[in-house]
């Protein structure tokens, strides 16, 4: 199973964007067939550690809004390979993904392809308003979720076959 866990504020403005994101990421991986469970935080914690090392999670993907300001090359969606190795581990109540997926090879053993996959956030006043620009890359993130989902292990479906006895 592909475990999408949504970051955000959606009473920031943009910063709620990373929820929008990761139900379209959702809805993607149910039209392929895929299975697909989405979880949401307002901020990431240690506890997310136990959703990623159940048994039928096979790859995590991470979403959040970047901040960005208005210019080329600042208007897309972002795809990053996450890993482990890229953090030194600490321990608090505001953490990263890849810290999470610290804890879950260190403490643990299990080691899972993930993904963090932003949207660009321009506008986080308070309020629940999402900017032009930032609805605009939601609307266009289609491709790049189609790749993302072309590039990650697939779950393996179970056969429903009998054995002759």
């Amino acid at each position: 199973m592909i475990l999408v866990i949504g970051y955000g504020n959606s009473l920031r403005g943009d910063d709620g964007a990373g929820l929008l994101l990761a139900r379209q990421i959702e809805q993607a991986c149910r039209q392929r067939g895929l299975p697909v469970e989405r979880l949401e935080y307002q901020q990431l914690v240690p506890e997310i550690a136990l959703d990623i090392l159940r048994d039928d999670v096979t790859a995590v993907i991470f979403t959040d809004t970047h901040v960005a300001h208005a210019g080329p090359g600042t208007n897309g969606v972002q795809i990053r390979v996450l890993s482990a190795a890229d953090v030194s581990p600490t321990v608090g109540h505001h953490l990263t993904p890849a810290t999470l997926l610290m804890y879950t090879h260190l403490l643990y053993g299990k080691q899972i392809p993930a993904r963090l996959v932003t949207v660009p956030g321009f506008v986080f006043a308070h309020g629940q308003a999402i900017s032009s620009q930032t609805r605009s890359a939601l609307k266009k993130a289609g491709p790049q979720i189609s790749r993302l989902l072309d590039g990650l292990p697939q779950p393996e479906v179970a056969a429903n076959c009998l054995t002759p006895t």
